[in-house]
């Protein structure tokens, strides 16, 4: 006979449809506690500075001028660049741009990178490179001919 089922066939179906249920209900309380711990660790990971930036304006007057210092990180930190506008530099006048780092505590700024740009630069923004850095970093701007310029600069670095 079509359409005549076996009661014993659909007390079997209705126990697998119990056990699938049970089943689900695990996963569902599995998934809230995972959803849980993904929503604490991003409230952590959202309030994590990651990438910081400062910046200014630097005047020349024919003396080494520090653009960019930072005397003693809170502890090892990544400096990423300074970016130097020279839009306001000309064909008269000669900067160098010089690195030093601090490797030791309370030690002295050792000199590591010079770089000298002589008359208009193009492009206009300058970017300096940085390394991790312990104990302090220094960058600095010095005029050696020509006319004083202001010169704008930016430092971003991660914490």
């Amino acid at each position: 006979m079509e359409g005549v089922r076996n009661p014993a066939d659909l007390s079997a179906v209705e126990a697998d449809i119990a056990e699938i249920a049970v089943d689900i209900a695990a996963l569902v309380v599995d998934v809230t506690a995972l959803q849980a711990d993904v929503t604490d660790i991003k409230a952590v990971t959202d309030g994590l500075p990651t990438l910081s930036e400062t910046g200014g304006t630097v005047t020349t007057d024919g003396t080494e001028q520090n653009v960019y210092v930072n005397e003693a990180p809170a502890g090892v930190f990544r400096p990423m660049c300074v970016k130097l506008d020279c839009t306001n530099q000309t064909a008269t006048e000669t900067v160098v741009i010089r690195t030093y780092y601090r490797i030791a505590p309370a030690g002295a700024y050792v000199l590591q990178d010079t770089l000298t740009f002589v008359g208009a630069i193009s492009p206009e923004l300058v970017n300096i490179d940085l390394e991790p850095n312990r104990y302090g970093i220094r960058v600095t701007l010095e005029l050696t001919a020509g006319t004083n310029r202001e010169y704008t600069w930016e430092v971003c670095y991660k914490i």
